[in-house]
């Protein structure tokens, strides 16, 4: 939903100074406390909507508001919190009527919490948190106009103050408040509940109760308490209702004065001695403090990448959205951080926007170094048909361009604007140094992962030729033996069984060889094997070349149960070799002698909604120590000599996950190990 279209700025209120104040104090320990910032930030209208703009509330988030404001103040950072609170009050319209609605908002928001209390409504956080934003459109009014204090002391029938609204503004205050709140993602009741707190008591009544809670802690919290209205709303005598108010009064006065806000009142709830104030500096210390505690913004204490604290500083100092970071490179104009705007990257690529274009205002940032800007019109793309297209791609009527420089790399920061933004060259210098800042986290960082990345590449390559290396001198004996086992299958050619035993290791020589071959290749090609195989064929032919060499001669059983007709698996006959193999050797090397394994399958059966074939890799040895058992998958010393080291089972878990295949395993101490493989059946296409 868009906000309400307003024929000027909207700026949104700032929080109480005393608020800020208190929350600059905290902020100055060195283990920042977060809980009690969001206690805070709780009690302050203006600075909850400022959070929850920067990023509005999720769906999981709404059913209690301190954890979520607590994440989110996190999320800011003390350097941007920091710069945040010394800018926010500094250029605002009407701080005094601004402060005395934010405070009636805190009351009315107590008021909606106990209430909800009392009437055992099931999610007390919604009421206070409607208590709390109600007021939110009057007070944004309020910052955005100075005329229009004066506007509310002409009036004093709420009815007609929301049609003057609408004339003047296009909505009313109302309407804004829940514009607002759609914007940050307050629950749906919540917003109906806001929605309706000018409406008809008859139209309040026969809502949901919400609405009726909302309007009763308007009543209560009101400078003139109207108990009657809050009677009928509630159900609730008026007796209780002054002994509720009285309470809250006090519960709240006590929450204002710990960070120093809490004053005498008069009759129509206004402070007798002058409200509180934001600190007035100098110019030049002003700009020096807020540039340095920009810079700061992106030195790490936040562990998201500087595209992402610029985003969320943007909504939260200027309640926009982040520029489009460009810079130049060899004359032309690229997307600085691509991969955080991977939908403009392309297209601006091949639109080839470049420096010395003459026609674009974006070509001139970057040439003088000085800020521009551009509103292309509505009847055609204007001087640049380049500028108009960025215009459209950031959504936007216009486009304010703000020149950078980081090291030794030159950018613009392009911001989509609208016609009707007036921004103040303060507050346009404060965007130009969070752009700075950010700028220059985003070269260090676009630099250290090209030196990463080169690091990479000159360690895979010099991986590679000692591989080569490694493969030349193995692949010399490996064809002398794989000669004389020819000559052998030559000379014993009428035995048939060694003949086929003889095939089948030197079928194992080559894999050895394509295992080797595979190590040398930068880019391997995939394999023309066929991506299906037997689960009997490839069992029987493990058991031909290995059964007697890993079990047989050790005085241990390999027995393999599998049914005949068992369909073939999705999965290459070596990748399956390779599992069964690590599994059939690890068990030869543990299992005592005397000791069986067993291959064996149940057949066919549903995992995971595929249809797959379960193989059981079974023995009764000894078991798997415990400490093995909570990291078995993963790769670990191992306690069988310098020849092993302790991947078998990472390998067998990645090559099966690869197939989407998987592994469980159980194991007892002395009772022996299960291993239960589920493999999809080769499904036709």
């Amino acid at each position: 939903m868009q906000l309400p279209v307003l024929p000027f700025r909207l700026t949104r209120p700032a929080p109480h100074p005393g608020v800020a104040e208190a929350m600059l104090r905290l902020m100055e320990d060195e283990e920042t406390p977060w809980d009690a910032l969001a206690a805070h930030a709780m009690r302050d209208a203006a600075l909850s909507l400022a959070l929850l703009w920067m990023l509005p509330l999720g769906g999981d988030e709404t059913a209690q508001l301190k954890p979520a404001l607590t994440e989110r103040l996190q999320l800011a950072g003390r350097p941007l919190l920091r710069a945040w609170l010394l800018h926010a009050g500094t250029q605002q319209a009407n701080a005094d009527d601004i402060q005395h609605l934010n405070q009636r908002a805190l009351l009315t928001a107590e008021c909606a919490l106990h209430l909800a209390q009392e009437q055992h409504y099931p999610r007390p956080d919604e009421a206070y948190l409607a208590g709390l934003w109600h007021a939110l459109g009057s007070m944004s009014l309020l910052a955005s106009s100075a005329d229009y204090a004066a506007l509310r002391k002409e009036v004093d029938d709420p009815a007609e103050l929301r049609r003057r609204e609408r004339q003047r503004f296009g909505d009313d205050h109302v309407a804004l408040a829940a514009a607002l709140g759609h914007h940050c993602g307050l629950p749906p009741l919540v917003l109906d509940a806001i929605a309706l707190s000018g409406a008809l008591e008859e139209h309040v009544t026969s809502a949901h109760p919400l609405a009726a809670l909302l309007r009763a802690a308007m009543a209560l919290a009101a400078p003139n308490p109207q108990l009657d209205e809050a009677a009928r709303l509630t159900g609730m005598s008026t007796e209780a209702l002054t002994s509720l108010q009285t309470d809250v009064g006090y519960l709240s006065a006590q929450g204002l004065q710990e960070i120093g806000i809490g004053l005498p009142r008069e009759g129509d709830g206004r402070a007798l001695s002058t409200r509180a104030s934001y600190p007035s500096l100098p110019p030049r210390w002003r700009k020096l403090a807020l540039s340095g505690l920009l810079g700061s913004a992106f030195d790490g204490e936040v562990d998201t990448s500087p595209a992402a604290r610029l985003a969320r500083g943007f909504r939260l100092l200027f309640g926009k959205v982040a520029p489009l970071m460009l810079c130049l490179r060899a004359d032309q104009i690229c997307v600085l951080g691509a991969a955080d705007n991977p939908l403009i990257v392309q297209p601006l690529r091949e639109l080839s926007l470049n420096l010395d274009d003459e026609t674009s205002v974006i070509a001139l940032a970057l040439r003088t170094g000085n800020s521009t800007s551009h509103f292309p019109g509505r009847d055609g793309p204007g001087r640049s048909t380049r500028d108009w297209h960025v215009t459209r791609w950031l959504r936007a009527a216009g486009i304010l361009c703000l020149p950078w420089r980081a090291l030794d790399v030159r950018g613009v920061a392009v911001l989509g604007i609208d016609e009707s933004l007036d921004i103040t060259p303060d507050e346009q210098q404060l965007m130009s140094m969070l752009v700075t800042s950010a700028a220059q986290a985003m070269v260090h960082a676009d630099r250290h992962a090209t030196s990463a990345e080169t690091k990479v590449d000159a360690t895979r390559a010099e991986f590679i030729d000692r591989a080569r290396r490694v493969t030349h001198e193995i692949n010399s004996p490996l064809t002398v033996i794989k000669s004389y086992l020819g000559i052998i299958a030559q000379r014993e050619a009428d035995d048939a069984t060694l003949t086929a035993e003889l095939g089948q290791v030197g079928k194992e020589i080559d894999r050895v060889s394509t295992l080797l071959r595979r190590m040398t290749e930068s880019d391997p090609t995939p394999d023309e094997e066929a991506r299906s195989s037997s689960v009997n064929e490839v069992a029987r032919s493990l058991e031909r070349v290995y059964g007697n060499t890993l079990f047989g001669s050790r005085k241990r059983d390999l027995e393999i149960r599998l049914p005949a007709a068992l369909p073939a698996v999705a999965m290459p006959a070596s990748a399956l070799k390779q599992v069964l193999l690590n599994l059939m050797r690890n068990a030869a090397e543990a299992l005592p002698e005397g000791c069986r394994l067993s291959i064996t399958s149940p057949g066919v059966l549903i995992a995971n909604g595929t249809p797959s074939i379960e193989l059981r890799v079974v023995d009764n040895g000894p078991g798997l120590p415990e400490a093995r058992l909570a990291r078995l998958f993963t790769p670990a010393p191992s306690h069988k000599g310098e020849a092993h080291q302790g991947l078998g089972l990472a390998i067998v878990k990645d090559i099966l996950s690869q197939w989407q295949a998987y592994i469980l395993c159980r194991s007892q101490a002395n009772a022996g190990t299960s291993f239960q493989l589920f493999i999809p059946l080769d499904q036709p296409h």
